[in-house]
């Protein structure tokens, strides 16, 4: 399938903390374990470890973290609190070690301290009205009075030396996966995009509103494609980098927040979500909607916007899937 035009480099947004606040860049250095500064940072509750997100706390969209290398800082802001301005890179071995659980992953990684758990916790502590009203998980909803658990900030160090340890892929060795949910690096084609918003507005689902792509927290968005057209991609090569392109992504309801605001919008059931399980779902999770894809990185390099993308090989056609038709 030919593209439209060339598919180019229309955005590059990088989240230091995963399920924070996103930084939107110019340029980005990619390693094996994706891009640099991206979700090298993850919030975990203090007496279990297991790790926190927008799923239940949508105003983790408002806390902004802001990166200096040239500084080594990670800054953390927030409305209503003094910013925490912590070391990005730090002597790990003043840190102490512990065991967190990311989905069915358990890693061993080192906890920032003090310091950051509490700022944190009083900003969960400062935003609870706000969560309680903007709650979209059926699952684990926040109660009226609910305390605010205690939280603790940690961080990772290089698979190499031996301590985290998180494979991107059973067959491609040492590439690893940081805090993200999945894969290190995440694809958004506006193109299909444009298509979820028709839907969007065509069957209802969204009240008449439509939304952009930082709803869906990836991290390259490309233009100059035919909608859908990533269904079909399997290797390219995005600035300096060559990429290989694993799936589409199964999505939560994290796309029914607003990431600029952490308000929760006002549509009927769990808005993109319903849209996405009703004309995105494939045979391998066929009750999950998909958009955006998981993407390894084969080579390191940089990646910048504007950068033209080369599809070197495309999904063989005995291989090819599509989305399931809509159920009537």
């Amino acid at each position: 399938m030919p593209s439209a035009s060339v598919p180019t480099v229309e955005g590059i947004n990088i989240y230091p903390i995963k399920s924070c606040h996103y930084i939107s860049v110019q340029e980005c250095q990619v390693d094996s374990m994706g891009i640099q500064h991206d979700r090298r940072f993850m919030i975990v509750y203090e007496e279990n470890n297991r790790f926190v997100t927008q799923r239940k706390f949508a105003s983790l969209s408002l806390l902004r973290p802001t990166v200096n290398e040239a500084d080594n800082t990670l800054t953390l802001s927030a409305d209503g609190q003094e910013s925490l301005v912590l070391p990005l890179k730090q002597d790990l071995s003043k840190l102490t070690q512990r065991t967190v659980q990311l989905w069915k992953d358990k890693l061993n990684v080192y906890d920032m301290g003090d310091e950051a758990g509490a700022w944190i916790t009083q900003f969960l502590f400062n935003h609870r009205k706000h969560d309680r009203q903007n709650n979209h998980s059926v699952d684990d909803p926040i109660g009226e009075n609910d305390p605010v658990d205690p939280v603790r900030l940690v961080t990772l160090d290089d698979p190499k030396k031996g301590v985290y340890s998180r494979p991107a892929h059973p067959k491609l060795n040492g590439i690893h996966t940081s805090f993200s949910d999945w894969s290190p690096i995440s694809f958004g084609f506006s193109s299909s995009l444009e298509q979820v918003n028709k839907g969007l507005l065509e069957t209802g689902i969204s009240k008449g509103n439509q939304i952009p792509m930082n709803r869906f927290r990836n991290n390259i968005t490309i233009s100059g494609t035919i909608p859908w057209e990533e269904d079909q991609w399997l290797v390219a090569k995005i600035g300096e980098v060559t990429v290989y392109i694993i799936q589409p992504i199964a999505r939560c309801t994290v796309p029914s927040i607003n990431q600029d605001t952490g308000e929760k919008d006002a549509w009927d059931g769990k808005g993109p979500t319903d849209y996405l399980k009703l004309r995105r779902k494939f045979a391998d999770e066929p009750t999950e909607g998909q958009f955006c894809c998981d993407v390894v990185p084969l080579t390191s390099g940089k990646i910048r916007v504007g950068d033209k993308i080369q599809v070197l090989e495309r999904i063989p056609e005995e291989y090819k899937q599509g989305p399931l038709p809509p159920v009537a």
